[in-house]
């Protein structure tokens, strides 16, 4: 289980990704990291790859053919099943929604997508991937969410690449390497608020 812990915390956690489903061997590794503030969660991400594939460039766009993180996550599990993907190229255009499975979602609008203050750098041996999600939004979609220390979510973290020069697929939490689909609920991990 991963532990969120306050931002400005000692020893905030991290979950690496090594463990990949490809056909090319190609395994990048990747670092995630999420705290809490009076604002909302706060996501960072290190992907240690190479000149990132960058080629979709709008909100809502198929950013996962592209060097993309994903963050999947339930925020209120003991009122809905609903989850939502954040999914994030690195050049920092995002696609998501609310869903419960592949087929049904719940779209965001533009106006959700940039209230998360989505940033990314690209270096000369890796990339990085910083938002935060605030509790309003997350109260928009989660009308009985309560922000509260305990609570157990729902969640796994992912790095995709469809159409890059190496297609891979990683996860934090391991999903049916026969048939792979990141979006499976039932292979979520945990993550504790402390």
């Amino acid at each position: 289980m991963y532990t969120i812990k306050k931002k400005g915390s000692e020893n905030i956690p991290e979950i690496v990704i090594t463990d990949y489903i490809n056909p090319d061997g190609y395994c990048p590794k990747i670092v995630f990291s999420v705290t809490y503030s009076d604002a909302g969660f706060h996501v960072h991400f290190d992907a240690y790859e190479k000149n990132p594939k960058r080629v979709i460039n709008e909100h809502f766009g198929p950013v996962h053919l592209d060097s993309c993180l994903e963050w999947f996550i339930n925020f209120d599990p003991e009122n809905t099943h609903k989850y939502i993907n954040f999914e994030v190229n690195s050049a920092g255009f995002i696609n998501f929604s609310l869903r419960v499975d592949r087929n049904n979602d719940e779209k965001f609008t533009l106006k959700d997508a940039e209230c998360l203050g989505i940033k990314t750098e690209i270096l000369d041996d890796m990339w990085t991937l910083d938002y935060t999600v605030p509790f309003e939004f997350i109260k928009k979609y989660y009308p009985h969410y309560e922000f509260k220390t305990g609570a157990v979510l729902p969640s796994n973290v992912y790095k995709c690449g469809d159409e890059t020069e190496f297609e891979h697929y990683g996860c934090w939490k391991m999903v049916d390497r026969e048939k792979p689909d990141f979006h499976k609920p039932e292979y979520f991990g945990r993550m504790i608020i402390e």
